[in-house]
């Protein structure tokens, strides 16, 4: 059964990915923290939750956020390193937020889940002294050596920022 706990904003529901799908840190000592990486699941939310919960899968992010309402539940404390870049300096150096949805769906992406996810990437960036900017918060597609295409085209970049930059 997953624990209620509060960070600065929002509260989250802890869901804790499988310890063999993170690497334990005492960050920002042992790295500093000057990211946050958006990411789309390409999953539901509950199977994207489950992803990080098998040992086998050897990925997790710190937040992921649910489409239709908003919700977000932590799987990794932030003092962690979660593995969600593809790129070990940016995964040390990131908070990693997935966002339940698929990059060509943009349906996925409701006012709740930007609302929510704003606040959460603000109080992340208030937290850390991170710019509220698009060269600090970035697309996992943005991240050097990355695979993937997420949040994609139709992921509402502007409007994102300035939610952050208002909450």
């Amino acid at each position: 059964m997953a624990k209620t706990r509060a960070v600065a904003y929002p509260p989250t529901e802890w869901v804790p990915a499988s310890p063999s799908n993170y690497t334990a840190s005492n960050r920002p000592s042992s790295y500093p923290v000057t990211h946050v990486v958006v990411h789309v699941t390409q999953e539901t939310y509950a199977d994207t939750l489950a992803i990080f919960q098998n040992p086998a899968k050897k990925v997790s992010a710190h937040y992921v956020v649910r489409s239709a309402d908003g919700h977000i539940a932590q799987c990794v404390s932030e003092r962690n390193v979660a593995w969600h870049a593809g790129n070990w300096t940016y995964n040390t150096r990131s908070i990693g937020i997935e966002h339940e949805g698929w990059v060509d769906q943009p349906e996925y992406f409701t006012d709740e889940m930007y609302r929510q996810s704003a606040l959460l990437t603000a109080a992340i960036c208030d937290r850390y002294g991170i710019p509220k900017d698009r060269q600090h918060i970035i697309g996992h597609v943005e991240v050097p050596g990355a695979s993937h295409t997420d949040p994609g085209r139709y992921w509402d970049w502007s409007r994102y920022i300035r939610m952050i930059n208002f909450a």
